[in-house]
């Protein structure tokens, strides 16, 4: 198979097409995120810094808020979904009957992406609309790339998602999970 690479964002890139589950397993472990959508290898570049201090102090609130009989899974973790794709979710809240060997499959309690400037359209509108066609109800999108970070609860309606909270500031949620923390609190040193 002979690979084509197609820019998509600031460093997300298209590898091919007609991709199967078989050929993501066999990607290499070079530190870059890879995952399968629609037939369609899509590589990422390592987090960095900001990134990588969101995901940590989320994970920890995710942990203490998480339902007995749940678990919480950070990247690089594969998540296969309908259509023989698989995504790497951030941080991903599954019932223990999700988690598999080598992979988590559905049903999923929560998805969080935490948006770079690198990967900003394959969050916000690739992953989205894979993960509201897989019926994962509660997605939520951490946005330190922006000006000023952002927080966005989203639920699933249909056969989309409709914001539950967009914030700059205080998050104050009960569903699916009840955590509360300032947004700028993921990204500031401390």
């Amino acid at each position: 198979m002979t690979l084509m690479t197609t820019p998509l964002g600031d460093d997300a890139t298209l590898v091919g097409d007609g991709f199967t589950v078989a050929d993501w397993e066999a990607m290499p472990d070079d530190g870059r995120r890879y995952e399968l959508i629609g037939g369609t290898i899509v590589v990422s570049p390592t987090p960095v810094t900001g990134h990588q201090r969101c995901s940590r102090r989320l994970l920890r609130l995710l942990e203490d808020a998480a339902p007995p009989g749940h678990e919480v899974f950070d990247a690089p973790i594969g998540l296969r979904l309908p259509g023989d794709q698989v995504l790497e979710p951030d941080l991903v809240v599954v019932p223990d009957g999700s988690v598999g060997e080598k992979l988590l499959s559905l049903p999923v309690l929560l998805v969080v992406e935490i948006v770079s400037p690198g990967s900003r359209l394959h969050d916000t509108v690739t992953k989205r609309a894979v993960y509201a066609q897989a019926g994962i109800e509660h997605y939520w999108l951490v946005d330190g790339a922006s000006a000023e970070p952002r927080f966005v609860a989203l639920r699933l309606a249909g056969e989309g998602y409709e914001t539950v909270l967009d914030t700059g500031g205080r998050v104050a949620l009960d569903e699916p999970l009840t955590v509360s923390f300032a947004v700028e609190s993921l990204f500031s040193r401390r």
